[in-house]
């Protein structure tokens, strides 16, 4: 079962703000969300509302650093800036993930959605003995 708006809210009071947040606009974050992962609950374990839970953050989050102008695909946290000559400096961490991940290191929701993906879908374990 597809979280709901209140369960959204309860999750991230930081969206507790309805007239920044309206509940149509989160319902379709919410929706766009099972583009990505979905519609189909088992695969996810017990997760499933979890994973919709932050995608969905994520997705809104992302539109709205658009809305305000950031159409940078550069991702990672701010660790420099100036502002004279305006200058802007982030780290990107380079770990054993794939470039398609790269949407989603932008924001801390997306991290922590991938964290929830990859308990989900470890891959194949291959035990050697030697």
């Amino acid at each position: 079962m597809s979280i709901t708006v209140s369960d959204f809210r309860i999750r991230f009071p930081e969206f507790s703000d309805e007239a920044e947040y309206s509940d149509p606009r989160i319902l379709l974050f919410i929706e766009d969300s099972t583009a990505y992962i979905g519609t189909d609950e088992l695969r996810w374990g017990s997760k499933y509302n979890l994973a919709q839970s932050y995608l969905s953050a994520h997705l809104l989050i992302s539109a709205e650093k658009t809305e305000l102008g950031d159409i940078s695909s550069s991702s990672g946290t701010i660790q420099s800036k100036s502002a004279g000559g305006v200058s802007v400096s982030k780290s990107i961490v380079a770990k054993d993930r794939s470039d398609l991940d790269d949407f989603y290191i932008g924001t801390s929701y997306g991290q922590q959605f991938l964290n929830i993906r990859n308990l989900c879908f470890a891959g194949g374990i291959v035990a050697n003995r030697l």
